[in-house]
């Protein structure tokens, strides 16, 4: 997704902007600082950021605001956790503003759909599995690595069709004939990258995956 300046008025970007700083101080509020100071995390952490950055940077666009490109912003959300998530998808983001010559007006709105929409659907759904469903090894691929996923990069998509539409409700047409359609596609190679991600994650890997816990999920099942 991306929201060039000149597509959109300047007054959605200035709101979008403050509501990512909220979003971001929240985040800074709660977040598991010293963790930083673990050189595993961080380099995990980075790289991790790094790999999205690609990712976002890799996509094949239908008009200027509206671009298809795999998010990877569920399995760092359960790498990492939300805090830090939001922190990674304000950095890749603006990365892409720089690589891309892009205006700083429109940072907000573009790390706000793009990345803090799938962070929200990932740890929302997370919570969810986790007070109301089993807890099993493949609850949490499937549930939360495959179906998050999936319903992440379907809320990004709607989200920017939505904005799309409210600056020019003319487009609604085009929208539903050019876009739309092609959800289900984005559904099915979001879901199945980033659960595949975390199956290796935890079965490789656990202790990179934060919200992952053994004892919670394997031991004694």
């Amino acid at each position: 997704m991306d929201f060039p300046a000149h597509v959109f008025p300047k007054a959605l970007f200035w709101v979008a902007n403050a509501l990512m700083a909220f979003v971001f101080f929240a985040a800074l509020r709660r977040a598991p600082l010293r963790r930083l100071w673990n050189n595993e995390f961080t380099h995990v952490y980075f790289a991790a950021c790094v790999v999205l950055l690609l990712l976002w940077n890799t996509r094949a666009g239908v008009l200027p605001a509206l671009n298809f490109h795999l998010l990877g912003v569920t399995a760092m959300t359960l790498m990492v956790g939300w805090e830090f998530a939001v922190f990674g998808v304000l950095a890749v983001t603006v990365g892409s503003i720089i690589s891309q010559d892009g205006q700083w007006v429109s940072l907000g709105l573009n790390a706000l759909v793009t990345g803090c929409v799938p962070v929200l659907v990932t740890e929302s759904l997370l919570r969810l599995a986790q007070r109301r469903l089993p807890h099993n090894f493949f609850v949490y691929v499937y549930i939360n690595g495959f179906l998050a996923a999936g319903l992440s990069i379907l809320a990004v998509s709607v989200c920017g069709a939505l904005v799309m539409w409210l600056v020019d409700p003319g487009s609604s047409r085009w929208l539903a004939y050019q876009y739309l359609p092609f959800l289900p596609l984005v559904f099915f190679a979001e879901a199945i990258v980033n659960g595949m991600i975390m199956t290796a994650m935890v079965a490789l890997r656990p202790g990179w995956v934060a919200s992952f816990d053994d004892n919670l999920y394997i031991n004694n099942k």
